[in-house]
């Protein structure tokens, strides 16, 4: 472990690979964290304790679930850290979560939406992320409301990883309760590099809704070979719509198309510890980011909950740790925290669904989080 002086905190991180946008993302969100809490004092722990400054110790590993371990193991043998974060993306961050629970290790969750991450047993990990299978709870309620004579729902999903199918559960099963039928379900290799044979078995179904989860590449091919075609599509929903990086690759064409947000500045979320979303914002926009994705926030938000847990337990011990983030019920800038303490699965907020509305994202969904009605049907389309 670190000197008594310090506290090191460790986090796999992609800077290189598919993941490498969301990647850097959450390492700048960590080391703001890191260095809003280092100007404050640093991290006590224990009473007596002065406040130890916190330093980040990062390794890339370049998208990939190998060197996703080897960065942990390293992490965890080598460098001793005393705060283990997890990488973006469920894949990685389950590789992560697996090498710590072999060492008995706390495993930071912040990336990982994957519901598989909670159904494998494993004791060390807590999540901070919404699952994917809550990803879009809200969205065919929305629509029966704007709309309830829509009847027909297309899905087009990646046919591996546990990731899109987490998303789909919900939307099927909430599917059939509503009043939709699935005309079409439609797995795809990740590998695709053009979507227009499966755009053409969609116009043949003509439904009312499409929903489309992959890849972030796979979401921002989808998105851009449907604003160029009209298939009579009312709604369209895509994981990664709500990311700058989806409105920076379609510009305009953005615009109707919805996602689930883990988080945004714009929302209304309760706190009642650590800085508020405005403050959190001035310190990333202060060291030069433009744009705040969710992914950087969630990193954040992942040292302020450790950071908490520390605080409350008095110690880095994790098992002393692990306890203490089981029964805690607290909220910060990002939402409330809240945990299943068996398996460590965040249950105590929600996403929100967001829609590209004359280039702004707006929030439509849920209810209690509204900032504007949803466009719908989402652009003219015959």
């Amino acid at each position: 472990m670190a000197g008594s002086d310090t506290l090191k905190a460790g986090i796999p991180v992609s800077l290189s690979g598919q993941f490498q946008v969301q990647g850097r993302q959450a390492l700048a969100g960590l080391q703001a964290w890191a260095e809003d809490a280092n100007r404050a004092g640093g991290v006590k722990v224990g009473h007596s304790d002065a406040g130890r400054l916190i330093s980040i110790v990062y390794y890339d590993d370049a998208s990939k679930t190998a060197q996703a371990r080897q960065a942990t193991e390293r992490l965890i043998t080598s460098d001793r850290v005393d705060l283990l974060f997890g990488p973006y993306s469920g894949v990685l961050a389950l590789a992560s979560a697996q090498v710590a629970e072999g060492h008995g290790r706390l495993l930071w969750n912040q990336g990982g939406a994957s519901d598989t991450i909670y159904q494998r047993g494993l004791k060390w990990v807590v999540g901070v992320l919404t699952p994917a299978s809550r990803y879009l709870a809200e969205w065919l309620a929305l629509i029966r409301g704007a709309d309830p004579n829509a009847d027909s729902l297309a899905i087009v999903r990646a046919s591996t990883g546990a990731f899109p199918k987490a998303v789909t559960s919900t939307v099927e099963s909430q599917a059939a309760r509503l009043g939709f039928k699935i005309s079409l379900l439609r797995e795809f290799e990740p590998s695709i590099n053009d979507f227009s044979a499966v755009l053409d078995e969609v116009e043949r179904v003509r439904p009312d809704l499409l929903l489309g989860v992959g890849r972030i590449q796979n979401d921002l091919l989808l998105a851009g070979q449907l604003a160029r075609r009209e298939l009579g599509l009312k709604g369209v929903a895509v994981v990664a719509a709500p990311i700058q990086q989806f409105r920076d690759h379609l510009g305009e064409a953005a615009d109707g198309f919805v996602g689930p947000s883990q988080w945004e500045a714009s929302g209304n979320y309760p706190r009642d510890y650590g800085p508020t979303s405005a403050e959190v914002m001035a310190s990333l926009q202060d060291k030069g980011y433009r744009t705040v994705d969710y992914p950087m926030a969630q990193a954040y938000a992942a040292g302020l909950v450790a950071q908490r847990c520390v605080d409350e337990a008095g110690t880095l011990e994790d098992s002393a740790l692990r306890e203490t983030a089981g029964r805690l019920d607290f909220s910060t800038f990002y939402g409330r925290f809240k945990i299943d303490p068996v398996t460590g699965c965040q249950f105590g907020r929600s996403t929100v669904l967001v829609q590209w509305q004359q280039g702004r994202k707006v929030i439509v969904g849920p209810p209690d989080q509204r900032q504007a009605p949803i466009v719908y049907p989402w652009r003219n389309q015959t």
